[in-house]
């Protein structure tokens, strides 16, 4: 008996280490070419396989060279005012829409928030086309309007809603008896209990639109209008790539996101399990 119970416990603890041995080597494989961008940002050479790292070798020359170009400034001032921007225009629409759907009863409430639903079902990519045609008709081509108006989508709404029906109605009703207007009940109530969800949406939403691509591509065919992922595309030269350079771009593109989700971390997984999205 004594045996067979030694038996199980160390088959247990092999699983276990044989566990954490893999999730260890998963995270290096993620982890590692994060480093190699850095590490490599910090180089100036032409050659992606010189693994050769020494404190000599080492300058900040890359990105003194890719600051001092007005191109690349424009690009990143850009993407800061598009992803800026798009944040603040896709709260402003999802916590009016969240909160019309969830504390409104008008005639069709539900039919509708589910047509809006099934908007997330149509791949990005199959509107691109209409929804460039509509553009280029409006005359909106190498414009921020173009590159900004795009940007909320029914994920805003959905998440939104789903967090304000948690409200309790009482709360609602009493600030009406108090004589609050439904904009003073959406500024004074809604929005302060709802902090952690906007949060969150504000993450995946400044996270999407600073690193999409295809669609400033599309929109933004000259270069004062055109994004940070497509300076990417620009630090390429006819015969060779800077390296070092190329990777300085990489992590500059990298950061904000970066620093946007460290600092807002807790608010996110608060605002994902108050939305109820977990399942």
């Amino acid at each position: 008996m004594f045996l067979r119970y030694k038996e199980e416990h160390d088959m247990k603890k092999l699983l276990r280490i044989g566990s954490d041995i893999l999730l260890l080597g998963l995270i290096l494989i993620c982890v590692l070419p994060f480093v190699y961008m850095l590490l490599m940002s910090f180089r100036s050479t032409v050659n992606a396989y010189d693994f050769r790292f020494g404190i000599s070798n080492l300058t900040i020359e890359q990105y003194v060279t890719i600051f001092e170009d007005p191109v690349f400034v424009r690009y990143f001032f850009n993407s800061v005012y598009v992803a800026g921007a798009g944040v603040i225009l896709t709260l402003f629409t999802s916590c009016t829409a969240g909160y019309a759907f969830a504390k409104f009863r008008f005639k069709g409430n539900d039919k509708l928030f589910f047509l809006l639903i099934l908007t997330l079902l149509v791949p990005s990519k199959a509107i691109m086309v209409p929804l460039y045609i509509v553009v280029k008709g409006l005359g909106w081509i190498n414009t921020y309007k173009a590159l900004i108006l795009p940007i909320p989508t029914a994920f805003g709404v959905f998440l939104m809603r789903q967090t304000i029906l948690g409200i309790p109605e009482e709360l609602i009703e009493s600030a009406k008896l108090d004589g609050a207007s439904n904009v003073k009940i959406l500024w004074k109530i809604i929005l302060p209990l709802t902090r952690s969800a906007m949060m969150t949406l504000s993450i995946v939403t400044f996270i999407g639109a600073w690193n999409n691509f295809l669609w400033p591509l599309i929109v933004a065919t000259k270069d004062e209008m055109r994004t940070l992922p497509l300076a990417l595309t620009t630090m390429k030269t006819q015969y060779e790539i800077d390296v070092g350079l190329l990777m300085a771009c990489a992590v500059v593109s990298f950061v904000p996101t970066f620093i946007v989700y460290l600092v807002l971390q807790s608010k996110f997984e608060e605002g994902v399990a108050l939305s109820g999205l977990k399942g």
